[in-house]
């Protein structure tokens, strides 16, 4: 039996194939195809899909004495919390250190950033991610839409001022980046900041120069697949081997 675990996020969806208890492949949603015997989990905040879950996460958001939970997970938020927020929460809530405070963030076409510790999942917020951010400038009639990995002109040092409408967007967007780094980490004061999304290396980068000397920073490409994968292990092998 194949475990499939499906990101169907905002712009690039995708499904994960584990077998043996093994991450074999990450492809295009549009490119799965369902086997027989597959379990599906998903993480459902895109666009309407063609198949359904072998098990509706959904049904796991409930309330006790008060208290929003996801399985065992205290949720200090409102019940619009996004599947993919709530899903890699979890993931770190069951591995969390007593004393540890996790600041996740997910860096893709929305940035969220988002505070989890053994009281669960503490609140975050929502920023626009960098390419979100950079095709807000289409609509301005005549500025340049412009990738977030662009190279400005050689002679031009992002700490200068901005002489061409290139280096401006360019400069606001490193603005924009580092304010919102700088500023929700100085408000969480994590122990541990762990980046995943599409935009991981820029923001990985963005966080490293700011020499965070006791924060342990890490990165995890595939963590919701990872997330997923977790739930089924705790909650359902036992019940589909």
């Amino acid at each position: 039996m194949r475990i499939i675990t499906v990101d169907n996020g905002n712009t690039n969806p995708h499904v994960g194939i584990f077998q043996d208890e093994k991450l074999v492949s990450i492809i295009p949603l549009k490119d799965f195809t369902i086997q027989k015997d597959d379990f599906i989990l998903i993480s459902d905040v895109g666009a309407p899909l063609s198949f359904k879950p072998s098990f509706d996460l959904k049904t796991k958001r409930h309330s006790s004495n008060n208290q929003n939970l996801f399985f065992d997970m205290p949720v200090h938020y409102a019940e619009t919390l996004g599947d993919d927020r709530l899903i890699s929460a979890y993931f770190l809530f069951k591995q969390i250190k007593a004393t540890e405070t996790i600041l996740l963030i997910d860096a893709g076409t929305f940035m969220t950033m988002d505070l989890v510790s053994e009281k669960g999942f503490l609140g975050g917020y929502i920023f626009p991610g960098i390419n979100t951010f950079l095709s807000s400038y289409k609509l301005g009639a005549n500025l340049s839409v412009l990738e977030p990995k662009k190279e400005p002109k050689k002679d031009f040092k992002i700490t200068d001022l901005p002489h061409s409408t290139e280096e401006a967007i360019l400069g606001a967007a490193d603005c924009y980046l580092d304010s919102i780094l700088e500023s929700v980490i100085k408000k969480t004061s994590p122990s541990k900041i762990i980046i995943t999304g599409g935009s991981l290396e820029l923001i990985n980068n963005k966080i490293l120069k700011l020499n965070l000397s006791k924060v342990q920073i890490e990165t995890s490409r595939h963590l919701l697949h990872s997330s997923l994968f977790l739930i089924y292990q705790n909650h359902f092998r036992s019940k589909y081997p």
